[in-house]
Parts: structure tokens; C-alpha cells; sequence
């Protein structure tokens, strides 16, 4: 499949590599990692864009180290470039911001696959691995191509924060690609990233999550309601699903005029992907991996109390809670 991209991109002018909304490691790494394969190929020049906002700690800082160029996709002129990549999502799923009458050439995913991204002139979808960092990963074992410290610490934290820990699932595929960029990694990058020196909202938003968490059954669900952004919402998922007994959290917030949530559990027989992608029907978008999803909903004049209650009962329900009955933590 890189062949193939190749030489799509070759004739090419200029490159668009844009990353879903609010980027996570995986999305960062795998547009950092194709940028400098098309780069040292073709000497190509490629823009990286994203919306949203990039708030974890850990984030920021894999962009400091790693020395990955961002630049805000609203801002820029789109037809200006003849190529779009879309890494990490695909067309329709509701997460990423490009423009009326334009639409991505190639998309490089491991979710679900989307009908809609068969209208991509190119695709490599694998829903079977566990991050897209894995798929531009690959790509350099088939081309050859030795991997630089800034892109190899960016892949390798990309692959191991979508498939390593509790809510995340991996392949074997995704360990061998782990093994196999480690010796190009800088390991000094990578302590850098992993321990960030964290902001007091970090620990407000933790006391906060504890104050608006209740136990249903073996669920934790938790409403942050107004949240500063949209990854305290993913990474309090994360804290919540460490508590004893517990085999899923629901974490919901707002920001703006938009409900985001997201969903996690200990098995990897549940589909969590699928059960996010019912709970938005008619109301918004989601989807995600066998153990970690999430989606998105606008407001649309209804209002977040509304919303929030709606999913809740769609949750309780999909995941066979028949008595939820509540208790604090």
C-alpha cells in the first residue's frame, strides 16, 4: 500500500496531512511519521494540521520532543494543496474539520471502516490493529527506511498509548512494531513525555470526576459537565477505570455547545466501538476500538442535561443494567 501512496503523492505539489480533532499520540505520531517518509522521498513539502486543542500534558509535550510542526487547520487555505491525507479517522466520523467540497485523496485508519471513505482515491483502513501509528510503522519496514529519534519516539508512543494499559487492545502486529522501533527511540524523549510536569486543573478535574462519579453496578458513570477540554474527559475515562471491581466508565462533558464523551471497559469481548456508535444514533457520532471509544454530540437546542440523560439510559441499557440503582464511590 506505501508503494501505491507514493506514487499517487509523487506528481504532487503540496501535501495537507490532517490529524482528527483535539489529537491524541496515535493520530500525532502516524501524520509525523508519513510526513517524513514523503519528505525524505520526494523532498515533498507537507503541512500538518489539526482543530481543536491538543490539552493532555503528555501531548504537548510528545509535540515539544518529538519536534512535530503543527498548524491550525481553520486557518488555512485548503485549496492550496493537491493532496489530502486524513490519518487515524475517516470521512464522516465527525471528528475532523475539512471544509465544504473538499475531501481527503488518502486515508490511513485502523477504526472501523466507514463506507464513505471507499471515495478516497486511496485507503488503508485495518480495523485488526490496534493503532494507525502501527500501519506508518510498517510502512518504513517495507520501504526500508530507517527511522530518525523524533519520528521513532513519536510512533512508538503513538502505538503504545492506544494499545497498551486497561481500555485499549492491540494485536501482535502491534507488539512486533514496538519491538522494532524501540532500538531507534530516544529513551530520555520518551521519559519526558510519559512524566509531564501536570497543571492544578489536572487535579481540580480529578476531584471534580470523584464528586460526579456513581457506581451502577460494575459501570462508574461520571458527567464533568463543563470541562476545559475535551482530553480531561478521555483521560478521567482512564483514571476511573483503575478502581477495583469496576469493568466500565462513561465519562461525559461540554465544551461549548457540544457533549463529548467517553467509554471504556476491561474486556475485550464487549465491542465498546459498536456500543458507542448506538448510543449517538440520530443524536451524533462515535466509535472507537474493542476496549476504548468515543463520540461527540451537538447540542442542536437540546439541552446538556437532556443529552446526558438520554445517553445514560441508551448506556444502562446497551450494556444490560436492568436495576441502576446509584451509589457514590
Amino acid at each position: 500500500m506505501i508503494n501505491e501512496i507514493l506514487n499517487f503523492v509523487k506528481p504532487k505539489r503540496k501535501i495537507l496531512i490532517l490529524t482528527h480533532n483535539n489529537p491524541d499520540p496515535d493520530t500525532l505520531g502516524a501524520a509525523a511519521g508519513i510526513k517524513n517518509i514523503l519528505v525524505k522521498t520526494f523532498k515533498k513539502r507537507c503541512t500538518i494540521a489539526y482543530d481543536g486543542v491538543i490539552g493532555r500534558a503528555e501531548n504537548r509535550e510528545m509535540v515539544k520532543q518529538c519536534k512535530i510542526e503543527l498548524h491550525a487547520s481553520r486557518k488555512l487555505t485548503f485549496s492550496r494543496y493537491d493532496c489530502i491525507i486524513l490519518v487515524d479517522t475517516q470521512p464522516t466520523a465527525g471528528n475532523v474539520y475539512i471544509p465544504d467540497k473538499f475531501f481527503p485523496d488518502i486515508v490511513i485508519d485502523h477504526h472501523n471502516f466507514r463506507i464513505q471513505t471507499k471515495n478516497a482515491k486511496i485507503y488503508d483502513v485495518r480495523p485488526k490493529y490496534g493503532s494507525t501509528s502501527t500501519i506508518i510503522g510498517e510502512y518504513y519496514k517495507i520501504l526500508g527506511m530507517e527511522l530518525d529519534k523524533f519520528t521513532a519516539t513519536a510512533l512508538y508512543y503513538g502505538i503504545k498509548t492506544d494499545t497498551i494499559g486497561y481500555g485499549r487492545s492491540n494485536s501482535k502486529i502491534d507488539l512486533e512494531m514496538m519491538g522494532y522501533i524501540l532500538p531507534f527511540i530516544n529513551l530520555n524523549k520518551l521519559a519526558k513525555i510519559e512524566t509531564p510536569d501536570l497543571p492544578r486543573y489536572h487535579f481540580k478535574n480529578i476531584k471534580k470526576a470523584i464528586e460526579n462519579s456513581v457506581v451502577i453496578e460494575d459501570l462508574v458513570f461520571c458527567n464533568l459537565d463543563e470541562v476545559r477540554n475535551t482530553d480531561l474527559i478521555a483521560e478521567t475515562a482512564d483514571v476511573l477505570l483503575k478502581i477495583r471491581d469496576i469493568k466500565w466508565t462513561f465519562v461525559i462533558g461540554r465544551v461549548e455547545n457540544m457533549a463529548y464523551f467517553s467509554l471504556r471497559c476491561k474486556s475485550s469481548k464487549k465491542k465498546v466501538g459498536s456500543i458507542a456508535l448506538s448510543i449517538v444514533k440520530n443524536l451524533g457520532t462515535g466509535g472507537g476500538h474493542m476496549k476504548s471509544a468515543g463520540g461527540q454530540i451537538p447540542l442542536n437546542g437540546k439541552t446538556y442535561s437532556e443529552i446526558c440523560d438520554t445517553i445514560k439510559k441508551r448506556l444502562l441499557k446497551k450494556i444490560g443494567i436492568k436495576n441502576p440503582e446509584e451509589k457514590s464511590i
